[in-house]
């Protein structure tokens, strides 16, 4: 259930406030410019933990600012995925933060209050992400993480890193205006909304009829979400690691990279959704699904679908050993004077040690 707060778009204007509040003090007061900096990130880690209680009861606090076209609106929707990714995101930055600070003192480096605004903007513009209702609303925090993490790329100033960061811009707002947008009013034209839905918004009976068109949005949507660094548009990241060492932290483990993977994810679960998803795996014949992130009910659907044909069991870590050592079991136990000790290795022999 959707319920009024203005509290997601307060999550999103505090670091931007936090930004105003560092440029405005600038170099001659560094202690008050950094006090601002971490201020910025406990206020908003403070309000997105304030959510959760709402979001475990199943609420979902949204705030709409205005409307351009049905199912087009600058809205803003709290639900658990969104939280998540907002929680580790904001926690993190305080952390990152607190090394900032020492980093560019120790080597004094240059345009610090730049450095920190920049900063700021772009964790408003990764927790804008996570809340976002719909593609509209993601497209454009979206594309503002991309121009408010130039300056960070570009920090030192040199031929190498106005190089680096020429590549990160290009890629990443070449990608989004090229694929992405493409995607997005191909959605739209679709399914007639850019609102995020659980179980997704593409109508069931374009997979049967136009299944190509389905395709070829899913593809759009995977490379034009660049920032997920997915082979081939992925030599921009290590490009951009001529930046300082905090925002090489913040593009891995904050807010660029992990803004990416959070987009594609977002796009498959609730606009996809894992039904659709399933049935565009079906339509080929070299897709494998794995199922060790599948809930029970969606794992019944998947074996009704693919009669276990196209499953496997542990194909990503921590399960990928496990999984082989599994397979390898069941392989060389193929066979009917071997079903006992199939029985023994997997059950039998474990029983017994246990006692």
């Amino acid at each position: 259930m959707v319920t009024s707060s203005v509290i997601p778009l307060f999550a999103v204007l505090a670091p931007a406030l936090g930004a105003l509040l560092i440029a405005t003090t600038g170099e001659r007061r560094a202690n008050l410019r950094e006090f601002w900096s971490i201020a910025a990130g406990v206020v908003m880690f403070a309000l997105v933990a304030s959510m959760v209680p709402e979001v475990l009861v199943g609420r979902t606090p949204g705030w709409v600012l205005f409307r351009i076209l049905p199912g087009v609106e600058l809205a803003f929707k709290v639900d658990a995925f969104g939280l998540l990714f907002a929680s580790g995101a904001s926690l993190l930055w305080i952390l990152t933060s607190f090394y900032s600070i020492g980093y560019m003192r120790s080597l004094k480096e240059h345009a610090q209050t730049r450095y920190f605004s920049c900063f700021a903007l772009a964790l408003c513009a990764t927790v804008g992400v996570a809340f976002s209702a719909n593609l509209f609303t993601l497209f454009l925090f979206y594309e503002g993480l991309s121009l408010i993490t130039y300056p960070l790329v570009s920090h030192k100033e040199t031929a190498e890193a106005r190089a680096g960061a020429r590549k990160y811009i290009i890629y990443l707002l070449g990608a989004a205006k090229l694929f992405l947008l493409s995607a997005i009013i191909l959605t739209y034209n679709v399914a007639g909304t850019l609102e995020f839905a659980k179980g997704g918004i593409l109508p069931a009976e374009k997979l049967t009829e136009q299944p190509m068109l389905l395709f070829m949005i899913f593809a759009l949507f995977l490379f034009g979400f660049a920032k997920n660094a997915l082979m081939p548009l992925h030599s921009w990241l290590p490009a951009a690691m001529v930046a300082p060492t905090p925002v090489s932290a913040l593009l891995h483990a904050v807010a660029v990279v992990k803004t990416g993977v959070f987009c594609t994810l977002r796009v498959f679960l609730f606009v996809f959704g894992a039904d659709a998803m399933l049935e565009l795996g079906l339509r080929f014949e070299n897709a494998w699904f794995g199922i060790h992130g599948q809930g029970i009910t969606h794992l019944d659907k998947m074996i009704e679908r693919t009669g276990g044909k196209r499953l496997l069991f542990g194909t990503d870590w921590p399960f990928y050993h496990l999984a082989t050592s599994l397979a390898k079991v069941l392989i060389v136990t193929d066979s009917a004077d071997r079903s006992e000790i199939r029985h023994a290795i997997l059950r039998g022999n474990a029983e017994r040690l246990i006692g």
